[in-house]
């Protein structure tokens, strides 16, 4: 489960193994894009029971967007 004070600790260049840490649970990849030349980028997601959500995008293992919907 993630919460919304979870959220708000995460900050733009942590790494993925950071940001999960402060979650305490792996995200679920829903993207990876990899194109020779070009940082990697791959998008995971949180989903609580109740439909809340967050989303990560990450460049080279940096955090680079988040958006949320719905955490308490």
């Amino acid at each position: 489960m993630v919460t919304f004070d979870e959220y708000n600790r995460l900050q733009n260049g942590m790494s993925y193994e950071e940001v999960s840490g402060i979650i305490g649970e792996p995200g679920q990849e829903s993207s990876r894009v990899e194109v020779p030349g070009t940082p990697v980028t791959v998008m995971y997601s949180w989903q609580n029971a109740d439909g809340s959500n967050m989303n990560a995008m990450f460049q080279d293992n940096k955090l680079v967007t988040k958006a949320q919907f719905g955490l308490k």
